[in-house]
């Protein structure tokens, strides 16, 4: 053909005859190690998503079972294979798997669109998986006595050696490789290796691998190992020599449940669980909620909050259980079975969070409404609408701005907002219940609390005033009963708990939350040398101040505590009235109801 006249002046010459790539194989490449996975272990679950997948379509099997297994050299990290006994591929299936945009399931959803228990979406899973993680990968399959073996290598695909995926050949798993599998009995499976592990890998070793492989993976595939969908064991070797390995370790993944609803978890290997009954129940379930989509798929969203017991278990700074609740803060987002991520924009930074739990489900049909990505590793589209300012902002109420979303927004939109608004109000219920737990387990009574130190601070004052005789001169018995008839003033539930606390302790400050006129501040009422801090419920320093430092204080923070802080200045102020001479001590008194006058007025304003 002749050559086109077009860049002539420029001495180039363009022929129609010439054929392009849309996409060349290093671009492929590349553009597939670019689209990065949050860990290894994310990696790793697309390629024990396929195995799942795989034991689904095969009629003959309901669950399956995975091997994890990852192998050092010279203390590195070298192979990880990851093997099954589900269905297997035949050869052309395995060939198509193997190229970019195909793949079993892929060219399944083209007929039937993402349905109920499909995890693959666009047919880039294993490939992306892989080569992030592996300059090359092998793939070895079978569905009776035959193997067959087809594989990508970056550094062919680079080098443009590797257009086409390579037409897989009859070929078993190398021999020293066979032989530390467990599932190479299985009458189909699937064996993925991984070849030269990258240095961008998470993990450098196989131990760090493993050691968080089992929280990762328990916590991703709880429900379906509740359910015996699958069941993953996890192996780590040492390649002592050539062809020759020495297992490290071996062990089963166990659930990881952030809601605490289900035995056998994770959970029950931390020390402070000893001091629980094995019968004892962490967290109780609250309550189920059913949203309907447009499409008329459900969405399940199940609710859970601790109970007393484990929540006093959980206490203090050094506790392993409390760092380990810390770590699942958030709504988990369940995706078939299979969680893709712990959304974090519903927590407010409230420590007491980790002891609520949000659990969001849905199937895969929902995936462009929840906007989850190609590597299922987050649903986009699913985060916390504010609507109490978003309604503020336009200048009107909740449930106005709500009507106003449904009359305007699409039905997509309408539902995540919604189920954004029922999660947030849900959660703050069950916060409230956390700290209610929270004001009874003697937290205000510990060795550092406001009311200690406040005693200790009079220990070089005493004798100053009439109370520190009285407190030295009357009877415990006569100061339990009155501190306990405060107390139930106070609406506290474990009176003779927390009387005989703090008249055991020899406390002088202790603070009630009660119902004063409006115009108070706080008062003070001082009897046997002890001095009741009553807070005024009705005043809106109540509920913007003083409740407001408690709440997002937490007895397990290291952090300094602002509700210590406050208890430590109004201490201060009832320790001055009480030293005043009489006539300055009734001038106090008036300035204290008119700061609290005052302060009524800056509050609501």
């Amino acid at each position: 053909m002749k050559a086109l006249n077009i860049g002539k002046n420029f001495g180039i010459k363009f022929t129609m005859s010439e054929k392009y790539e849309i996409f060349s194989a290093a671009f492929s490449a590349n553009s597939l190690r670019a689209t990065g996975f949050k860990s290894t272990h994310y990696a790793l679950a697309e390629l024990i998503d396929n195995s799942i997948q795989s034991a689904l379509e095969d009629k003959k099997s309901k669950n399956c079972n995975v091997e994890v297994i990852a192998i050092d050299k010279g203390q590195k990290l070298s192979k990880i294979l990851v093997v099954d006994d589900a269905g297997g591929m035949s050869p052309d299936i395995l060939r198509t798997s193997l190229g970019v945009g195909r793949g079993r399931a892929l060219e399944e959803n083209k007929k039937n669109r993402v349905g109920k228990g499909k995890t693959s979406k666009f047919g880039l899973g294993l490939k992306q998986a892989s080569l992030s993680q592996c300059a090359r990968f092998e793939v070895y399959t079978w569905q009776g006595k035959d193997v067959y073996m087809s594989y990508l290598d970056n550094d062919e695909l680079d080098a443009g050696k590797l257009k086409y995926v390579p037409e897989p050949i009859k070929k078993n798993i190398p021999e020293e490789l066979n032989e530390i599998i467990s599932l190479k009995g299985s009458k189909s499976g699937t064996c993925v290796i991984w070849f030269d592990i990258s240095p961008k890998s998470t993990w450098k070793t196989s131990f760090g691998l493993m050691r968080n492989a089992e929280i990762e993976f328990g916590r991703m595939y709880r429900h379906l190992i509740e359910d015996k969908s699958v069941k993953i064991n996890l192996k780590t070797f040492d390649e002592i020599s050539k062809n020759s390995f020495k297992e490290m370790s071996s062990k089963h993944v166990r659930k990881s449940d952030p809601l605490f609803l289900m035995k056998d978890c994770i959970v029950e290997d931390f020390k402070e669980h000893k001091d629980l009954n094995k019968s004892d129940k962490y967290f109780d379930f609250v309550e189920e909620e059913e949203f309907i989509a447009p499409n008329k798929s459900k969405i399940i969203i199940k609710y859970s909050v601790t109970n007393k017991k484990f929540r006093e278990a959980a206490v203090g700074s050094g506790n392993s259980l409390n760092s380990f609740l810390g770590k699942h803060d958030g709504v988990s987002v369940i995706r078939n079975g299979r969680e893709l991520e712990i959304e974090k924009s519903f927590m407010q930074k409230d420590t007491r969070e980790r002891f609520v739990g949000v659990e969001i489900m849905f199937d895969a049909t929902l995936d462009d409404l929840m906007g989850v990505d190609g590597k299922k590793q987050t649903a986009a589209n699913f985060y916390k609408r504010d609507i109490e300012n978003l309604a503020g902002d336009d200048g009107k109420s909740e449930i106005e701005y709500l009507k106003d979303i449904e009359d305007n927004l699409s039905g997509d939109e309408v539902i995540l907002v919604k189920i954004s608004n029922s999660i947030t109000q849900k959660i703050n219920t069950l916060l409230q219940q956390v700290r209610n737990i929270r004001k009874n387990t003697k937290k205000g009574l510990a060795p550092d609390s406001g009311e200690m130190t406040g005693t200790k601070a009079l220990d070089d004052r005493d004798g100053k005033t009439q109370s520190d005789k009285d407190f030295k001169n009357i009877s415990d018995a006569e100061k339990l009963e009155w501190v306990k008839k405060k107390l139930e003033e106070g609406g506290e539930e474990d009176v003779e708990e927390v009387a005989g606390d703090i008249v055991g302790k020899k406390l002088r400050f202790h603070f009630t939350d009660v119902d004063l006129p409006p115009q108070f501040l706080f008062d003070i009422e001082l009897n046997a040398g002890i001095y009741n801090i009553k807070l005024n419920k009705k005043h809106p320093a109540f509920l913007n101040f003083f409740k407001l430092l408690s709440d997002q204080d937490d007895v397990n923070s290291d952090e300094p505590s602002s509700e210590k802080g406050l208890k430590l200045l109004l201490e201060s102020w009832a320790r001055l009235e009480d030293e005043a001479p009489e006539n300055l001590k009734i001038q106090l008194q008036d300035i204290r109801l008119e700061w609290g006058k005052l302060a009524r007025l800056f509050f609501k304003s």
